[in-house]
């Protein structure tokens, strides 16, 4: 089970979550996801050196980690979105400086609220399944102890995510699954796989763009049974072929859709937001941690937002023909950074519901 730190927190964990907050701080006003650009932005009256040292000292010390920094965060967020019938989730790897992360991410209004990751040092590439089984693990801890057992949860993946192992994790914690498999995936309708053949290969009736099977069996394992399904939208060049245990399409289609909010995560740390696959950072548990500072900041902007579009203040840093364009991220991180530039107060609670 995921322990949680109690409320009182004093002395030097006290410390750490003030480091912590200051360089929330900093990576929001800076953008920037290096260390000198954190420690110059950290609002401490010490030297440019210190900052940086200090900086570099809450990334590689052994205190710093998820369970305590960054899941405390997570619980109400987690228990605000568990008001609806199910809860979204989407597994997806990106690379981040010398290292690749492997995410799994609540899906939340097109965008993806980070849950659990792991980082392992490699330029690019997709990760081992036993690392795909793991984070599902540790994800599904982190809702059972929030939630408890049984509320409903659907993973979704891409054609990196289709293994049979990740198949039966998914079951033995009680979730759901729609992930991507490839056209040439061998199905079949019996245990022995007798009269296996590619997906690809089964012809839909004329004028059928999408059909389901039930209850068959996949991969020369002959795993099963689990739901074949062949979507096909005219609006797309080609098909896609997905695996699920959700038993009726629509639904799987629903919640299929909803994968491609998870690189929005991604693109707002990187590029749009935080230049964190900039970082000279190669250490996987330095990268680690940078993430907890970066989603935390992510998670911090997309609820200013709601408090961004009402305000009256709106007009002074975002024209009125430009916030329709412009994503929930966006409009929270600069509202952020006009209160910060104009010396604005205001106060800021993870607690807050989402909307």
């Amino acid at each position: 089970m995921i322990k949680h730190q109690p409320n009182e927190v004093k002395g030097n964990a006290l410390r750490r979550i003030t480091v912590l907050s200051l360089m929330i701080g900093s990576l929001i006003r800076g953008g920037r996801a290096s260390l000198q650009c954190i420690g110059q932005g950290m609002d401490l009256e010490i030297d440019l050196e210190s900052r940086v040292k200090k900086a570099k000292r809450w990334l590689k010390s052994k205190w710093t980690d998820a369970e305590t920094h960054f899941i405390p965060y997570l619980i109400p967020i987690i228990r605000s979105l568990s008001k609806s019938n199910r809860i979204i989730v989407a597994i997806d790897g990106s690379s981040i400086g010398d290292c690749m992360t492997l995410m799994i991410s609540i899906i939340w209004k097109n965008r993806a609220i980070p849950v659990c990751w792991t980082v392992r040092k490699a330029p690019k590439g997709h990760f081992p399944e036993q690392m795909h089984v793991d984070l599902i693990k540790t994800a599904a801890d982190i809702f059972e102890s929030v939630l408890g057992k049984g509320h409903p949860i659907v993973l979704l993946g891409d054609g990196e995510f289709d293994g049979v192992e990740l198949m039966k994790t998914c079951r033995q914690v009680g979730w759901q699954f729609v992930v991507r498999t490839g056209k040439d995936c061998l199905i079949s309708d019996n245990e022995q796989a007798d009269g296996a053949t590619r997906f690809d290969a089964i012809i839909p009736q004329l004028g059928q763009d999408t059909f389901f099977m039930p209850d068959i069996r996949v991969t020369r394992q002959a795993y099963g049974e689990i739901n074949a399904l062949r979507w096909h939208e005219k609006k797309y060049e080609h098909p896609l072929y997905l695996l699920t245990n959700i038993e009726e399409a629509p639904l799987a289609i629903f919640c299929y859709k909803k994968r491609y909010c998870i690189e929005t995560f991604f693109s707002d740390i990187k590029s749009r937001g935080f230049n964190i696959n900039r970082t000279r950072i190669s250490n996987p548990e330095m990268i680690f941690n940078l993430i907890i500072i970066a989603a935390l900041a992510f998670i911090l902007a997309i609820l200013t937002a709601f408090e961004g579009i009402n305000s009256e203040l709106l007009p002074k840093f975002i024209r009125k023909d430009r916030v329709k364009n412009l994503s929930i991220f966006q409009i929270g991180l600069r509202t952020i950074k006009f209160l910060c530039q104009k010396q604005h107060c205001f106060s800021f609670q993870f607690s807050n519901n989402f909307p």
